[in-house]
């Protein structure tokens, strides 16, 4: 029996007793079906036909009991552990969320295991709540996930806050390699929210790497904010990185606006532009993505059911690009995702 289904087979006989019991309990999931249409993202540059994928194939189960909470999310899309990625933050790639959780006090809930550290705004953002078909070329320098402790505080006064410290963000496209216990990773966000109208957050977060190591600590900041009204929805992101892999003056960062408008219950148009940054040594490099949208909702409980059909219109250095952490489309592209969950 392989590691993966060694996995799936001891969360299955955790979740059991526990929805036994009178705490309050849940098992969620969603697959995410892709095709797209163009070079722009094909591994082979001649391979620019109809080609179909996987985003996401996902499981979990959430449980809750009085103050105490726990979330398990595994990802089936994520199966391949070969080499350095089984290690890279001490559990397999297919484990995306293993973290029990404790509400100390409305201003404090304090969580441990693996998570989503606290920086980008749209990366905190499920997968299956997604404006558009894809990750947002800002991925690339958060932190993602990793293996820590996190204290978090909403609803005060209108301030939220996250601070966290974990184990090097091995899962990082930007961060260096570190080996817990002698790197770390850090990271927090500050919050103000008004009601479900305006969103604001900035976010700081840094990785390290060993004591002996000839690579440069990685850090990266974000600011953030969504605003909506009516129909429309707008949102707006910059995240920087320093020195980016390790590496001293390796710096990438990459801003996006967005629009969004609910035509009915159904559908939602929405455009979405990139612009990323490369610069190292002598090389200055810009490329940029526009997503150009449409959100197809087939259930009450949107991402229940959908369809999401994007082209993304290149621009930019597209031929001589450099980014090392941040990758996007260098060529015109026509994305869809058909999205279905309970």
């Amino acid at each position: 029996m392989n590691k993966s289904m060694i996995t799936v087979a001891v969360a299955t006989a955790l979740a059991a007793p526990m929805s036994l019991s009178a705490a309050e309990s849940k098992f969620f999931g969603y697959s995410q079906i892709t095709a797209a249409v163009g070079d722009g993202g094909a591994a082979d540059a001649d391979a620019d036909g109809l080609r179909f994928g996987a985003d996401s194939i996902r499981i979990g189960y959430k449980i809750k009991h009085d103050k105490a909470w726990g979330k398990l999310q595994l990802d089936f899309n994520k199966t391949d552990n070969s080499g350095y990625s089984k290690t890279k933050i001490g559990v397999p790639e297919i484990i995306k969320d293993a973290v029990v959780g404790y509400k100390l006090s409305k201003a404090a809930k304090v969580r441990a295991g693996v998570f989503k550290t606290p920086v980008g705004m749209d990366f905190s953002i499920a997968s299956k709540q997604l404006d558009i078909t894809k990750r947002g070329m800002d991925k690339g320098l958060v932190l993602e996930r990793a293996a820590g402790l996190m204290v978090s505080g909403r609803n005060l006064s209108g301030f939220g806050y996250d601070f966290g410290v974990f184990n090097p963000a091995g899962r990082s496209s930007a961060a260096p390699k570190g080996t817990a216990g002698d790197a770390a990773a850090y990271a927090g966000r500050l919050m103000y929210d008004i009601d479900e109208s305006l969103h604001l957050e900035v976010s700081y977060g840094s990785s390290t790497s060993d004591s002996d190591s000839t690579y440069e600590d990685y850090s990266v900041v974000g600011v953030a904010g969504s605003y909506k009204t009516g129909a429309m929805t707008f949102k707006a992101e910059y995240i920087a990185g320093s020195n980016v892999k390790g590496d001293k003056g390796k710096d990438e960062s990459v801003g996006y606006i967005h629009a969004g408008y609910s035509i009915n219950k159904m559908n939602e148009a929405v455009v979405r532009h990139y612009v990323a940054s490369s610069e190292y040594k002598d090389s200055d490099t810009s490329l940029g993505n526009t997503y150009i949208g449409w959100n197809i909702f087939l259930a009450d409980k949107k991402q229940n059911a959908r369809i999401q059909l994007n082209y993304v219109v290149a621009s930019g250095d597209k031929e001589k690009y450099e980014g090392y952490a941040i990758k996007g489309y260098k060529d015109n592209v026509f994305l869809a995702q058909f999205q279905v969950g309970f």
